[in-house]
């Protein structure tokens, strides 16, 4: 028989309020929210691991869940942002917002984290998902923050970034808001399914509670309408015959995901590395100088100069003035640094992340060639097939940056020497030949295509503008002013002199037009695109099967819920009306649709007035804990653990009323008194047999440990009432 005693841990008083307490079910950590929108994780020594801020202002935590390995915690706001969040550095593994402009009216009304018990996914998906990446695929190097690989060995799984790999068993985030929708999503990050509440309770209805049932056959949703607790029961069918498919599909989604985190940051560090105040101060010189010149007239004064050795007045005080020798150099190692490690960021980072990408999408597309398995899921082979060409065209469009940057660099190392040459010999006063030695031919010609290409228009303030560089409009969100020339790739042109090759399907298309990050931003998109019909699919095939009235409540009431495989069997305990001498209410549900109904109450020694249950939730399987206030002015909070059996044994059908005074189904000395706290909240975890009560005043945090030996339990009080004690006497 489980024991019990408890002993008090810790006790802490917060800064802030507490609104949420709930438990790690694999680690001994507590997670808090308060008043403030924060989020703190506790050891159980009270050691705090990190403390996470909102993602705004006036944004409160509405719901926590942990996901059954631990690893990682969700998150619920006001604002209907879910932060998924890993427990080790509380970096945000990944962020859904779901305040669109039809739900953005809407709260978060409820968030669970659920999995599946019956051991129906596991090593069984084997034959549809094999982890082989590794065999093929190296290793995806780290960015450093100069932009370059780093050479040392890293911990970190650059291609796991959202924690999907050690996912063995399907798990469910659904997140319930007021609206009537709720969101179901595999491992937090694949949309399985939006579930809508009956047409008549959309409107006034809100999730308080979810389930789903231990083979994955059923969804139970828990609604209140302020005046009415009702189940819902939803034929989830599809999540128990397709589960494996489910499963491949959504670990699928999670790598390429992780891949396209990676290329998100890569993409941002060849930004940055492109970002360089002296090429746009230049630019913006020679731009000036430009608008105050008649059109076509700065192209044609350096052309002069190049070819003939004259300048103009104007044109000899800009070198001397605003370039000058040293803006020269500088500028000449800031392109060449800036282009270097944009070459290296594509050659090592963007490249290889891209055809990882391309390798999963192959798999993908294989997957949706089973048709009699995955299209029943709405997974799309055309679709699949589109997001595959368009990561080749990403990675054609990375090489045309490639060429770009090989073109550049030989056109600035002529153009940079001859313009240093020239303000040497202007500032030295010596005119007589302008023709710079060492300029040959073949340099000339690039200087000459470069000045001739110079001058343009600024397409957002249609003024003359001054290009120094053709790699910036890569970078930009906006297409090429300045096109590739076919002729410097050799495959354009034979696909240009083979047009049936061309046209060809399975030939990847080079968009002409299009930015590198536009490209990447189309790629994200299809990428959506291809794993929406999914969502769609599966969401459809889940239907209302049954509504079921539970009993009249005053207020949203606090409930408390799961399934038991083996006696296939629901479980629902709740308090339908909360601060007063009220009762608990326990359902036990059996699949076929039997319904047995138990009313609990407490009755003290006062035989006028009972104990007012405050708080409850189920412990484990056998357990229901029960957080109760006794009567009068010097009250205090009585804990409680109650055998579900035994209230099992006290229930009747649900349409007779019985009433079932709760101190005659427990054991003598099974009702804890709380010394010197009045708590108003609590929350248990029964696989790691803690608990955690919140005082009244909402600032207080006591923890204890549960199933303790009588002995330690009677040590640890006799050691506190000497504390107290030695307390009172130092205030004395």
């Amino acid at each position: 028989m489980m024991s019990s005693a408890m002993r008090q841990l810790e006790e802490r008083h917060m800064a802030s309020k507490i609104e949420l307490m709930v438990w790690s079910n694999k680690m001994d950590l507590l997670a808090l929210s308060n008043v403030k929108g924060e989020v703190t994780l506790h050891r159980l020594s009270w050691q705090r691991v990190w403390t996470l801020s909102p993602p705004g202002e006036d944004i409160s935590v509405n719901g926590i869940a942990w996901r059954p390995d631990g690893q990682v915690i969700a998150i619920g706001y006001s604002n209907g942002i879910v932060l998924i969040v890993d427990v080790e550095n509380k970096d945000i593994v990944h962020k859904n917002n779901y305040s669109t402009s039809e739900n953005e009216s809407c709260s978060i009304s409820s968030i669970c984290w659920l999995e599946e018990k019956s051991s129906l996914t596991g090593t069984n998906c084997s034959n549809l998902i094999q982890e082989n990446a590794a065999d093929f695929l190296p290793r995806l190097p780290p960015i450093s923050r100069t932009f370059g690989s780093i050479n040392e060995e890293s911990n970190e799984n650059l291609e796991d970034t959202k924690k999907v790999s050690c996912q063995k068993e399907l798990n469910f985030l659904v997140v319930g808001f007021t609206s009537g929708k709720l969101f179901v999503t595999v491992f937090g990050l694949f949309e399985c399914g939006i579930i809508h509440l009956p047409d008549d309770l959309k409107s006034n209805a809100i999730p308080v509670a979810v389930e789903i049932s231990a083979d994955l056959k059923n969804i139970f949703v828990l609604v209140s309408n302020g005046n009415c607790l009702k189940l819902i029961v939803y034929d989830s069918y599809v999540l128990n015959s397709y589960c494996k498919e489910i499963y491949a599909l959504a670990y699928k989604h999670g790598q390429i995901m992780s891949l396209m985190d990676y290329l998100d940051n890569t993409m941002h560090a060849v930004c940055e590395a492109y970002e360089n105040i002296l090429l746009l101060d230049m630019e913006s010189k020679l731009s000036h100088y430009a608008d105050s010149m008649p059109e076509g007239t700065v192209s044609a004064d350096f052309l002069e100069l190049l070819m003939f050795g004259h300048m103009t007045d104007s044109l000899e005080s800009f070198l001397l003035h605003d370039l000058t020798d040293k803006g020269i150099k500088k500028l000449r190692h800031s392109i060449e640094l800036s282009h270097s490690n944009i070459q290296k960021l594509v050659l090592k980072h963007v490249q290889a992340v891209g055809q990882s990408i391309a390798f999963h999408l192959s798999e993908l597309k294989g997957m949706a060639r089973y048709t009699e398995r995955f299209q029943v899921l709405g997974v799309d082979e055309p679709m699949v097939t589109k997001s595959f060409s368009e990561v080749g065209s990403f990675l054609v469009k990375a090489n045309e940056v490639l060429l770009v940057i090989d073109e550049s660099m030989k056109k600035y190392k002529a153009l940079f020497k001859w313009l240093y040459d020239v303000i040497l010999r202007i500032s030295d006063d010596r005119m007589p030949d302008m023709q710079v030695p060492g300029i040959n031919e073949q340099d000339t010609r690039f200087i000459a295509d470069y000045l001739y290409n110079l001058e343009g228009y600024n397409a957002k303030s249609s003024k003359k503008h001054c290009f120094l560089d053709h790699l910036g409009q890569y970078i930009n969100d906006e297409e090429l002013t300045h096109t590739l020339s076919p002729e410097l790739n050799l495959w354009e042109v034979f696909l240009k002199d083979n047009p049936c090759i061309a046209a060809n399907q399975a030939i990847i298309p080079r968009h002409d037009k299009l930015s590198l990050t536009q490209q990447h931003n189309k790629l994200k998109q299809v990428l959506k695109d291809a794993f929406s019909n999914p969502q769609k699919a599966i969401g459809s095939k889940i239907s209302v099967a049954s509504v079921t009235n539970l009993m009249g409540v005053s207020c949203l009431p606090k409930v408390s819920i799961t399934h038991l495989f083996e006696k296939d069997k629901l479980i629902l305990v709740f308090l339908p009306h909360l601060n007063t001498t009220s009762y608990v209410y326990m359902d036990i549900i059996v699949q076929e649709g039997n319904i047995s109904k138990s009313s609990i109450y407490f009755k003290s020694q006062d035989i006028n007035t009972g104990y007012t249950v405050v708080d409850l939730q189920i412990y484990n399987k056998d357990t229901i804990s029960v957080l109760l206030q006794q009567p009068g002015e010097s009250r205090n909070s009585v804990f409680v653990q109650m055998s579900m059996r035994k209230i099992q044994e006290s229930a009747t059908p649900a349409d007779v009323e019985n009433f079932v005074d709760g101190i005659t189904l427990v054991e003598p000395g099974a009702l804890r008194v709380i010394e010197n706290m009045v708590a108003c909240r609590l929350a248990v975890s029964g696989t790691r047999r803690v608990a955690v009560m919140l005082s009244e005043n909402m600032h207080k945090v006591r923890t204890y440990e549960m199933e303790v030996e009588e002995d330690e339990e009677e040590e640890d009080m006799e050691t506190t009432r000497e504390s107290d004690s030695s307390s009172l006497h130092q205030s004395i």
